[in-house]
């Protein structure tokens, strides 16, 4: 590839081989606003993918902020990439969309996101550099960040769907405009880029202007902080997922052992949780967690803290874990003979048999031996239901004789039960009904497995 005035661009080329783009033949996008930084990368990849057998289509979404400026805009993106036999692929934004940079952000992560799965692409290409990463460290402190926050914007993220690639990273706002201008481009040029109601802009254009009177090589000072904070995350995720090994079970993390460790571990492991949940967070809420997880450390069937709408930190004597809200199975299946039935993603058989057996399944097991007497039910507990537990005279609520067994609340709506028309007579690894012992035939045996 030629390059006017000797322009280097040995990063670029190191980091497309890096993540193995050369000759992948694999499809990506690339992130086309029109402006310096993304006419900048579009125009390096495109030259660059024909040499080197990789795909790209470039997409732009119109924000409808500003008009006949946003739509002049798009069409000089239409027409660049015409011009060089890109595929170019565009949306505009409904009027409904609040015309603020958090809305901004999310419909174009969005965006992204549908785009990806439109054109099964394998990546997406943004144009995000080194004055970029200033911008968003500075912001963060602005907000109150930790070591994570000063780690900046990443040259690679997966991004719930969808992996994201930044190229000119490694470049400064000032050499994007010199790429551009020594091979003749011609960018869009954002009137509201200089607007600094905008905090992005007002970082820009005020903040870090005046710390350039301090530091003119501010963009290179802030991406070495970064660095640093990069590396000392590896090195707390690294202590920190030593210690998730120890306290966790699966989801679930053992709430005895979490509350041994000092207040610093808990409230990073807590903040760590958010982060995997991709749930906002600040120090009041890890607070609020922390407090509730102490305040609920002995309950034995558990409470439940609300995170989000269908989000909660359930907490319990053994664990705590974050649960989502479910719809309850309303469904029921009827059963009038033995034979193999599928309820949800369980499934039950139900087999006669001639002989008692030796030795009789625990009632903790997913099996059981009784007398029955159809019809019979498979179906999720209701209000009222009642159970005569094994080995005692009467009967008892359902709902009391979970909480004898310590069945935590959230868990109750997903038992299969096993019923009558009148009570429960078999709950899976639970416990069995007194009225369905083994004392005469007809005699069953009945089990459950996961589908």
């Amino acid at each position: 590839m030629r390059q006017k005035s000797g322009y280097k661009m040995q990063r670029i080329v190191a980091f497309l081989e890096k993540y193995k783009i050369f000759n992948s033949g694999k499809t990506f996008l690339v992130g086309f606003s029109g402006g310096f930084d993304s006419m900048c990368l579009l125009d390096i990849l495109f030259k660059l993918s024909s040499e080197h057998n990789f795909k790209l289509i470039a997409v732009h979404l119109n924000h409808n902020w500003r008009a006949n400026e946003s739509d002049k805009e798009e069409k000089n993106c239409e027409k660049f990439c015409n011009e060089r036999n890109i595929q170019f692929y565009s949306e505009k934004l409904s009027d409904d969309v609040k015309k603020t940079e958090t809305a901004a952000r999310e419909a174009r992560q969005e965006f992204f996101r549908n785009c990806s799965k439109k054109f099964h692409a394998d990546g997406v290409f943004l144009a995000h550099n080194k004055s970029d990463n200033t911008e968003t460290v500075l912001y963060r402190i602005a907000y109150g960040t930790g070591v994570r926050g000063l780690g900046g914007i990443s040259e690679y993220t997966d991004c719930f769907g969808y992996k994201i690639y930044r190229p000119l990273l490694f470049w400064t706002r000032d050499e994007v405009e010199e790429y551009c201008k020594i091979n003749n481009l011609s960018p869009n040029n954002d009137s509201s880029n200089y607007n600094t109601k905008y905090k992005r802009n007002f970082l820009r254009h005020r903040v870090v202007k005046d710390l350039k009177q301090i530091n003119p090589d501010i963009d290179n000072a802030v991406m070495r902080l970064s660095d640093i904070a990069r590396s000392e995350q590896n090195i707390i995720k690294e202590y920190l997922d030593n210690i998730r090994a120890e306290i966790s079970s699966k989801e679930n993390i053992k709430t005895q052992n979490f509350l041994s460790l000092s207040l610093d571990v808990k409230k990073k492991l807590v903040h760590e949780l958010f982060i995997e949940k991709d749930l906002e967070y600040d120090s009041k809420k890890i607070e609020d967690v922390l407090s509730f997880i102490q305040e609920n450390h002995d309950s034995a069937a558990g409470k439940t803290l609300s995170i989000t709408d269908n989000l909660w930190l359930f907490v319990c004597k053994k664990y705590f874990t974050f649960i989502k809200k479910e719809e309850k199975i309303h469904d029921e299946i009827l059963i009038n003979n033995e034979g193999v039935y599928v309820f949800g993603d369980k499934i039950f058989e139900i087999k006669k048999i001639k002989n008692i057996p030796e030795k009789f399944p625990s009632e903790t097991e997913k099996q059981a031996y009784a007398n029955l007497s159809f019809p019979l039910y498979l179906r999720t507990r209701r209000d009222g239901d009642i159970f005569n537990p094994f080995g005692m005279k009467g009967s008892m609520k359902l709902k009391k004789y979970f909480i004898n067994k310590n069945i935590e609340k959230h868990m109750r709506d997903k038992i299969v039960l096993l019923c009558n028309e009148r009570e429960v007579l078999w709950i899976p690894e639970i416990g069995l009904s007194e009225k369905i012992r083994v004392a005469k035939t007809p005699l069953y045996h009945i089990s459950m497995k996961e589908r």
